[in-house]
């Protein structure tokens, strides 16, 4: 691998050291659908982009539980911002990638932009590797990303004899030249992800850009012992309940300076005490319970020892309760303030927007509760995937 050298800044402080230009172009961002090149250019500056790249690739090579931390506190900034960042943060490609691949992807000196779709495509068998067909709807990121890492399934091995669900799945790495990005994101929520869809007409994938979903990492960071999984789904919820303390940190701006029908502050009243008191608990607890479930996969790894379907489908109920209280949160931030989320401008109302749209995501739906209770009952879980 090619070693890179970059000025690290302690992953804590990077969202507020973000803030101005998030800021700066969330506005632009919205209008456009799609995140700005020069917003695109300061996340990779400054690291953000890196968080499961190795040290040796100039990365962070952060643990699980301190991605999400970041991502959360991201997305309390700005929500489509932090879901890009999510998405861009394929880093840990490097260690299932072949060592070839991995120079070519690496070769420009900074975090490759590699936006990820997990719906699949179709591969076939050929010489030096396979071709691969499909049309991949609502990839985030994708008019800023310079690859793409595409799920798809050989056939032939999802049809095998006794092949469940998931099997034949690989994920397929493939340049920008090699796709059409197709501009079908027209969306009330979530505009400035920029989430296109991806097509992709017969294109020759080497081997060494092919590799199982399941595929074990080389890389020996503790990081890498976790499963792919681990590292790819969990994000979108930290997301989610970063942006709901954003539209709760909204909805207390606007009762604080909006007064009710009797002239007396809206946050004089007991009726709003009650539910900003409520949502702000709900949101520290479901925050609280994700990263404590992702800490303990990291001190597992840390340890060298095999996470287990207990530990794992923890991780996926936890996810299920940040989607529950994130859009309950939406709602009674929307609700509180009244008039004010009904302005086309409006703050509150775009984090309203934002946030159920980003809650509809396939990752976090509640459809995962039966997965968690399986593993609870000690029961298979009926999934490849935990």
């Amino acid at each position: 691998m090619t070693t890179t050298q970059r000025t690290t800044t302690a992953l804590h402080d990077l969202p507020e050291l973000l803030r101005p230009v998030i800021e700066a172009h969330r506005d632009a961002a919205e209008q456009q659908g799609r995140m700005p090149d020069e917003l695109a250019r300061a996340l990779r500056d400054s690291g953000v982009l890196g968080l499961y790249t190795p040290r040796e690739l100039g990365g962070s090579e952060a643990t699980t539980s301190g991605v999400l931390e970041l991502l959360a506190d991201l997305a309390r900034i700005d929500g489509p911002t932090a879901w890009t960042v999510w998405n861009l943060n394929m880093g840990f490609l490097a260690g299932l990638l072949d060592p070839a691949a991995v120079a070519e992807v690496w070769s420009g000196g900074g975090d490759p932009l590699i936006a990820n779709s997990g719906q699949p495509g179709v591969l076939t068998p050929a010489e030096g590797g396979a071709r691969l067909s499909g049309r991949w709807r609502i990839v985030s990121g994708a008019d800023v990303a310079e690859w793409f890492s595409l799920a798809a399934v050989l056939p032939a091995d999802a049809g095998a004899a006794g092949a469940g669900f998931g099997a034949g799945l690989q994920l397929a790495l493939v340049p920008r030249s090699a796709v059409t990005v197709e501009q079908t994101w027209d969306v009330a929520g979530m505009r400035a992800t920029g989430s296109q869809t991806v097509e992709v007409d017969d294109v020759l994938v080497p081997a060494t850009m092919l590799f199982g979903f399941a595929a074990q990492n080389r890389l020996a960071g503790p990081t890498y012992r976790l499963p792919t999984v681990n590292l790819v789904y969990p994000g979108c919820a930290a997301v989610v309940i970063g942006m709901a303390q954003g539209a709760l940190d909204e909805a207390v701006r606007v009762v604080s300076t909006k007064t009710g029908f009797d002239g007396a502050p809206l946050a004089a009243q007991e009726r709003v005490q009650t539910a900003v008191g409520r949502a702000s608990t709900q949101v520290a607890a479901a925050r609280g319970l994700l990263l404590a479930t992702a800490r303990e996969l990291d001190e597992t790894a840390a340890a060298g020892r095999p996470t287990t379907d207990e530990q794992r489908g923890a991780l996926r109920g936890a996810m299920c309760l940040v989607t529950e209280v994130a859009r309950a949160t939406f709602t009674t931030a929307y609700e509180l303030g009244s008039s004010e989320p009904l302005a086309r401008g409006s703050r509150l109302g775009r984090w309203f927007r934002d946030g159920m749209a980003a809650a509809q995501s396939a990752n976090l739906s509640t459809a995962q509760w039966p997965l968690a209770g399986r593993i609870v009952l000690g029961l298979p879980p009926a999934v490849p995937f935990v």
